[in-house]
């Protein structure tokens, strides 16, 4: 009985050690990694602030930088069309305008040409292109017969000789240190070399007209870009004071 009394306590103690069992409480979860702790988010939310931050100043940076540019960069085009009105102007003066403008205009640099400066150019173009015939007709000096031949080489003087004349007339313009880069002796010594270049090309051309026609139409044909600049430039020395007038300027 005894034996039996045991085993019936044992009995009861069990289920009461198993009903202890299931009142102790679970030892906590761990928390889901998948989400950010309180710690990690706050990180987040800095970073996204400093960030954030760092674009704003950059964009504002931006944006100064932009404003000063374009404050400070000259309008090129406004630039551009004041330049071609002032030689449209005084192209209008020539007997060739469209050539006047085109030479005059693709060798300008200066934003605000004055007619001074636009003659000194005109000088320029009307220099290039003789020295552009000159060497042509040194290539062709020893073609033809005797006197085709003869007439080539008296033209290709005279363009030598229009070639000086050129150069004295810008040399004239560069003047020495403080000096006027115009006055009126200057302009009567330039309309003077100028006329006389054109009166070379005429020579030329009537020299070889007369001993080889088949010669002048091809000389022809090459001076007819000197001839127009020669002309247009002697066109706008010889009215230099009314271009300036236009402009309400002196000679300076």
């Amino acid at each position: 009985m005894d034996q039996i009394n045991a085993l019936k306590g044992y009995g009861k103690l069990t289920h009461l050690n198993l009903d202890l069992e299931h009142q102790i409480p679970p030892p906590p979860s761990k928390p889901n990694s998948k989400f950010p702790t309180n710690h990690n988010f706050s990180l987040l939310l800095r970073f996204a602030a400093a960030i954030s931050a760092l674009l704003l100043t950059a964009l504002i940076i931006s944006l100064i930088v932009g404003v000063y540019i374009h404050n400070s960069t000259p309008d090129n085009k406004s630039s551009s069309n004041n330049a071609a009105h002032t030689i449209s102007i005084v192209c209008n003066v020539t007997r060739y305008p469209n050539s006047c403008f085109t030479s005059i205009f693709s060798l300008n640099s200066s934003p605000q040409p004055d007619p001074e400066l636009i003659l000194n150019l005109s000088l320029q173009v009307s220099l290039n292109e003789l020295s552009n015939m000159s060497r042509w007709l040194k290539s062709v000096g020893g073609e033809g017969d005797g006197g085709a031949a003869a007439a080539l080489k008296d033209c290709q003087s005279q363009i030598e000789d229009a070639i000086s004349q050129v150069n004295d007339s810008v040399a004239e313009m560069r003047g020495g240190s403080g000096e006027k880069t115009l006055t009126e002796s200057k302009i009567g010594n330039i309309q003077t070399w100028m006329s006389s270049a054109m009166t070379n090309e005429e020579s030329c051309l009537e020299g070889v007209e007369e001993m080889d026609a088949t010669s002048f139409e091809e000389v022809k044909r090459r001076m007819k870009k000197s001839i127009e600049y020669v002309s247009n430039s002697l066109a706008i020395v010889a009215n230099i004071h009314v271009i300036l007038d236009k402009f309400n300027m002196p000679l300076h």
